[in-house]
């Protein structure tokens, strides 16, 4: 222990010696300081008296006034209550206790507070129920505050009374006359900061809103500490727009009181006037965790998390309060939007078709019905065009021109869309886009000549002559015109011999006249002029290919790709490109830049990349981003077939069922969903549930050779074996795959012999030939349980015909062994181990090689290898038991004995042999 010297002993004792204050000292130092309102100087110099004198009544009151004064209404609240427990007079404080406790908001201690009132006068009496009326309806209990009103309406004391009947008429919804019976309660009175907020509230309710301003100011200036009062006034401040006097308001309750909802909803609201969305976003996260779940509250944060991108965060929170958005046109927009871009197009025509619209919904509508078209669901977008046009009369050419590109995806309407896209031209001549799009409508309608005549607009000036010639030369060809064609490009030429589509329309002619060379040369020269010119390149690419050059195409396209590695189209193509000819690689390379984007892809780009993953065996890559997909876009269903798809590849066969049973409440009645749920429905063992939805199949379907071979795995599997081989044998009348015929041997191994399996497969061969390398193995497995030296016969005829099979081999050598052959066993045992080392199966094997030639501790490492790739494996165990027992490991044996599980009747007697080894 460090030990305290002579000198701080000294030091200590003068300290508190002799030269201190008393305690009546500090309290009259204290008073002096309240009354010169230096509040914090006269706390301490109380709470250094209260140390002196802890039970003095004196000391606690002023303690608990100078902290009123100071604004801490919950401090003053505990001195006065210590001073009721020292023995202060109730009559004597019990007005200023209960007031205090109601401005620290502690409105149930309001209500229990005196509750026995004997010895108090009438007068205070009537103040407690004040109080207590007034906790009632912070509490939310009107009906009981209206009671105690009722009582004081009468009472003696006039700003009771006037309070009172203020009360009353705000209950009867008389505001006018409310706030004129509070104004006359006197500022003197004991109630009078009580009177100063409702009449600032009633104040605000009757529009005068700088005089409850004021009001407000000045009940906060009296209680510092009251923060409903606070955020009344922050709300004020916001609804005025004056975001800085709110922000004041709100920095004092949010340091108090930082998780509060509606504080964090308003601080919310003032940082998204300021454009600081993330901090915007911090605080209406925080008014949302706290409940604060209003559609106001809901509608700010799906505006301020799209303002920051986080798209599928917006969506959810107005998702939430989607049947609300119609009172906030632009919210319910943004809803709309959202939905499209999350491929919830369905439901963004819903909620088209509950909103008003105007024109500035034109490209929200546009967008959505070009999107229900693509599709397939052209009724619902022809309903919500109907109703845009219902409501908007389209006052310019551009409107018209969206109308009625719209109206071209929709067959029923074609002609209307057409009629728009005209009139539209007709009001404004320089809609480039909109004249392009009539005029691909009359060539798709073979109208060449009024796709022809649109040119003449164009021909009229140096700007858009070359687009005219093209125009008109394109209607010329297409008609197999080639003269009149080839003039019109001529002259589109003289227009701008630079132009790409005149070069390109120009190669098309020539490979016609089978002008190759000629036809390349100017796919190049437009290649040149415009390296992301997408046409040229396919078409120059084709030319490679069927000319046996396609690497040259390639290296073209790889040089457009490196010099515009933003163009997307490019790389897309290149991809494909690359796919065509199996570099799954450098598809991965290729698209991969953009993959780990954050954007939304199309459907052929998922494809693609899946695909790639796929070939590339990397299979956790590849369920990531058709996760990705499958979020994306739910309802298209080439995205739930590849998320499934690898969901069961990865055995998570449940995970599988669940995205096809998402899509099937989409599409009910889509065979490839229903046989995809089949399959996985069968693989994780609920067979009878898989039979259940394959009777939602379409009857041509269910009744085909590949679905009826499905059934009857299926039925078999489910122990339903006469009915399975019935389904089996119809599939195989259909079409006699060698698939069906496996199945069909299989079962009858299983169930009737040996012997009539490999009577149907000789059956099978017999009329169709032994041309499947598969069904030939499987009757040379058959014939190992039949006729063992003829499977050996029959294996290697399959080594034969198919020498780096791993399996064939790994069954010949098995055959071999089992013929007593086991010189012969190993040399194949030997070469299935260099094709594959790791494979528990070809170990196994080569292990009772090494066990028949008499060498159980080499054999014991094999069937070690064998089991730690494969746990638990009956036969390899034994095989194990047995090598260690000739290795003279008895205990060994045993142990391994003992933790064989297996329900196969030849196990067991083998188990039964191997453990009579051990009792001898």
């Amino acid at each position: 222990m460090k030990k305290i010297s002579l000198t701080a002993v000294i030091l200590l004792a003068a300290l508190s010696g002799c030269g201190g204050k008393d305690a009546a000292e500090h309290y009259n130092d204290a008073l002096k300081y309240s009354q010169n309102n230096e509040y914090n100087a006269a706390v301490i110099e109380l709470k250094s008296a209260i140390s002196q004198a802890p039970e003095n009544i004196d000391y606690r009151l002023l303690l608990a006034r100078v902290y009123l004064k100071a604004g801490d209404s919950v401090s003053a609240e505990k001195e006065f209550d210590r001073a009721l427990r020292n023995g202060a007079d109730p009559e004597t404080i019990a007005v200023e206790v209960i007031q205090t406790s109601y401005l620290a908001e502690n409105h149930q201690n309001v209500l229990s507070l005196f509750s026995e009132t004997e010895g108090l006068s009438p007068k205070t009496q009537n103040y407690l129920k004040f109080y207590r009326a007034l906790a009632e309806v912070e509490l939310g209990a009107a009906d009981n505050a209206v009671v105690i009103f009722d009582e004081l309406v009468n009472s003696e004391y006039q700003d009771l009374a006037a309070y009172a009947e203020a009360a009353l008429l705000l209950n009867a919804r008389n505001v006018a006359d409310a706030l004129s019976k509070v104004q006359q309660i006197a500022p003197d009175s004991q109630i009078a900061k009580e009177a100063l907020l409702l009449t600032a509230q009633l104040q605000l309710l009757d529009k005068q809103t700088d005089n409850a301003i004021a009001n407000l100011q000045q009940y906060i200036e009296q209680v510092p500490g009251a923060l409903k009062v606070r955020l009344l006034l922050a709300q004020t401040y916001v609804q005025q727009q004056k975001f800085a006097e709110a922000d004041e308001q709100l920095g004092f309750i949010l340091k108090r009181a930082p998780e509060h909802g509606l504080s964090n909803y308003l601080k919310a609201t003032i940082e998204y006037q300021k454009q600081d969305y993330a901090k915007a976003k911090e605080h209406i996260d925080k008014a949302i965790s706290a409940r604060f779940t209003n559609t106001p509250s809901r509608i700010l944060a799906g505006i301020v998390s799209h303002q920051l991108g986080l798209e599928s965060q917006a969506l959810s929170h107005l998702s939430a309060v989607k049947n609300s958005l119609h009172t906030y046109p632009p919210a319910q927009r943004l809803y709309s939007l959202l939905q499209l871009r999350a491929g919830e197009t369905a439901d963004a025509a819903s909620s088209l078709s509950s909103a008003e619209l105007t024109e500035q919904d034109l490209s929200l509508v546009a967008g959505t019905a070009f999107k229900l078209i693509s599709q397939g669901d052209e009724s619902l977008a022809a309903e919500i065009v109907s109703r845009y046009e219902n409501m908007v009369v389209p006052q310019d050419g551009r409107s018209l021109s969206t109308l009625g590109s719209i109206k071209l995806g929709l067959p029923e309407r074609n002609a209307e869309g057409i009629k728009n896209l005209e009139q539209a031209l007709m009001m404004d001549p320089g809609l480039h886009d909109t004249r392009l799009v009539l005029a691909g409508s009359y060539i798709r309608q073979k109208q060449f000549d009024k796709a022809a005549a649109l040119a003449d607009e164009w021909l009229k000036t140096d700007e858009t002559r070359n687009a005219g010639y093209n125009l008109k030369a394109l209607t010329y060809l297409l008609q197999q015109d080639l003269e009149n064609g080839k003039l019109m490009l001529a002259e589109a030429q003289k227009a701008d011999n630079e132009n790409v589509f005149t070069l390109y329309m120009l190669a098309a002619v020539a490979r016609d006249e089978d002008d190759i060379a000629k036809s390349d040369a100017l796919l190049q020269q437009a290649i040149e002029l415009r390296s992301d010119y997408v046409p040229a390149l396919i078409a120059y690419f084709n030319s490679m290919q069927q000319q046996g050059t396609p690497q040259v195409a390639l290296d073209v396209v790889e040089r457009s790709h490196k010099a515009h590695p933003d163009n997307n189209q490019i790389r897309m193509l290149l991809a494909n490109l690359f796919q065509s000819r199996n570099n799954f690689a450098e598809v991965i390379n290729v698209l991969k830049p953009i993959s780990d984007t954050q954007q939304q892809f199309t459907p052929a780009f998922y494809n693609l990349m899946v695909n790639a993953y796929v070939r590339t065996n990397q299979a956790d890559q590849a369920l990531t981003l058709a996760e990705r997909w499958f979020n994306s876009d739910e309802k298209n269903i080439r995205a739930g077939l590849a998320y499934s798809n690898l969901l069961a590849n990865a055995r998570r066969f449940k995970d599988a069922i669940a995205v096809l049973d998402k899509q099937l409440k989409v599409h009910p009645e889509e065979p490839v969903l229903l046989r995809t749920k089949i399959a996985a429905q069968s693989e994780n063992g609920d067979h009878k549930g898989a039979l259940a939805t394959y009777q939602l199949l379409p009857e041509d379907i269910a009744n085909s050779a590949e679905m009826l071979y499905h059934k009857g795995r299926i039925q078999i599997l489910n122990k339903q074996i006469s009915p399975g081989l019935d389904t089996l044998n119809k599939s195989y009348s259909i079409t006699p795959h060698a698939a069906t015929a496996i199945a069909i041997a299989g079962a009858y191994a299983k169930d009737v012999s040996y012997r009539r399996a490999v009577t149907f497969i000789e059956e099978h061969f017999a009329k169709h030939g032994k041309n499947n390398t598969d069904l030939h193995a499987f009757y040379a497995n058959l014939l190992i349980e039949d006729d063992v030296n003829k499977a050996v016969t029959v294996y290697a005829e399959i080594v034969q015909q198919a020498p780096d099979n791993l399996i064939a081999l790994n069954n010949y050598a098995w055959v071999l062994l089992e013929a007593g052959n086991v010189a012969e066993a190993k040399t194949y045992a030997e070469q299935a181990l260099k094709i594959n080392d790791r494979n528990p199966d070809v170990l196994d094997t080569y292990g009772r090689v090494l066990l028949e030639q008499g060498e159980p501790a080499k054999a014991k490492a094999q069937f070690e290898q064998s089991l730690a790739l494969r746990p638990g494996h009956p036969e390899v165990q034994l095989n194990l038991a047995q090598a260690l027992i000739n290795n003279g490991e008895q205990q060994q044996a045993g142990e391994i004995l003992a933790t064989v599980k297996t329900d196969n009747i030849e196990y067991l007697e083998r188990a039964k042999t191997i453990q009579q080894q051990l009792d001898q």
